[in-house]
């Protein structure tokens, strides 16, 4: 069954599917873990929000765009708008600025890119993964030409204040604060991957001391089955 939609504006007042905006593909609904998925390309609403502001900036493709990330739906989609975008992963297990078949690895905290390099960085649920947030910031900051963005889903949580889960102590011990919290990725599989804080709106307060303007911005697109999904817009320099 196709996911249908009467929506104004989208195409008049006339019943339509909703379409992925990253492949074009029509979304249909689908239950469990798959929920919100593209049967074609498996994006989420969270990689068809941060797709939407990315294609609302309309950036020539020729632009220099960074994702912090070498696989999946988003990558496909600057694969495809953009000549010669840059990936990269973070392996615990090579040194940054290695790599791992053709991948290079990268650590937010300490990139090893030259200064002003991008016009665009894009990431998903990356930074409540960085033990130090701010220095990531400020490297992504770094590598932004200036009015450059940075385009970013974390969780947001409805309060005003970022809840600290974890911290990496003096001797380099991880040191909980609350009951851990782990997320799932490719690489390293289902409920490995550390939490280290879930953002408050105290996250525009967090990239301003890094050198952004920044605002998050709640994305509600039912022609494209975005389900309010917030997104945060950091410009290096000037308002987002």
């Amino acid at each position: 069954m196709v996911n249908w939609f009467a929506v104004e504006g989208c195409m008049g007042n006339h019943l339509f599917p909703a379409r992925c905006n990253l492949c074009g593909w029509p979304l249909i609904p689908l239950p469990g873990p798959l929920r919100g998925r593209c049967l074609r390309c498996l994006s989420t609403p969270i990689h068809r929000a941060v797709g939407s502001l990315v294609a609302v900036m309309k950036l020539p493709p020729t632009s220099a765009v960074y994702e912090l990330s070498s696989r999946g739906a988003l990558v496909r989609y600057l694969r495809r708008q953009f000549q010669q975008p840059y990936f990269s992963e973070y392996f615990d297990d090579v040194p940054p600025g290695g790599s791992r078949g053709g991948v290079p690895c990268q650590d937010v905290q300490e990139l090893r890119l030259a200064d002003a390099s991008f016009d665009l960085v894009t990431s998903t649920e990356v930074f409540e993964h960085v033990p130090d947030d701010l220095r990531g910031f400020r490297e992504v900051c770094r590598v932004l030409r200036p009015g450059g963005r940075f385009i970013f889903t974390v969780p947001i949580r409805d309060d005003v204040e970022t809840l600290e889960r974890a911290v990496v102590g003096g001797d380099g011990a991880i040191v909980h604060l609350t009951a851990p919290e782990y997320h799932s990725d490719r690489i390293r599989g289902g409920g490995k991957v550390l939490a280290f804080r879930t953002y408050g709106r105290d996250i525009c307060d967090r990239l301003a001391a890094a050198g952004f303007r920044a605002a998050i911005r709640t994305i509600v697109d039912p022609c494209h089955g975005i389900d309010g999904r917030q997104v945060v817009v950091a410009v290096k320099g000037r308002e987002p």
